[in-house]
């Protein structure tokens, strides 16, 4: 970060060859008037233990975290989806569950992979009825906005 702010949005799950932060998340809530330096992208080149403590501080820190659940590679079909960014977020819902939000993502996932995270988005709702779940990046972008602006 080149400024002095600290971040109130942490960008947390799925990575891969999927660019949700790049491409969808970042653009578009600086659309929405959102300051680039209050969100944090967790994703370097060289993943240290420098890198590793600072996500590790932010998490703790940052005024949301936001867990991306999606393919790693949403241009093929894929059954794959990251274990780790599904024990990050249900952890974050039990440990800050007024700070987690989470978009679910089902494109490029097999049938039965996005069957499986339909239902686990499901379940999570019901559990966590308060907890901002999203299956829709607008609805995503619009509601984070409105929270940092």
């Amino acid at each position: 970060m080149e400024t002095n702010q600290v971040p109130h949005l942490f960008l947390g799950g799925t990575c891969g060859e999927n660019q949700w932060r790049e491409d969808i998340v970042i653009p578009g809530l600086v659309s929405r008037g959102v300051d680039p330096a209050l969100i944090f992208n967790p994703v370097v080149d060289d993943w240290n233990e420098e890198a590793q403590a600072r996500e590790d501080e932010l998490k703790r820190t940052t005024r949301y975290m936001l867990y991306v659940i999606a393919s790693p590679n949403p241009d093929g079909v894929s059954a794959n989806v990251s274990a780790y960014s599904l024990v990050e977020l249900i952890m974050s819902l039990y440990d800050a569950p007024r700070r987690t939000v989470a978009l679910f993502d089902t494109t490029g996932m097999a049938p039965h992979a996005a069957k499986a995270i339909k239902k686990s988005m499901q379940d999570l709702r019901q559990r966590f009825p308060h907890a901002p779940i999203f299956s829709e990046y607008t609805a995503l972008l619009d509601w984070l906005a409105g929270e940092l602006s």
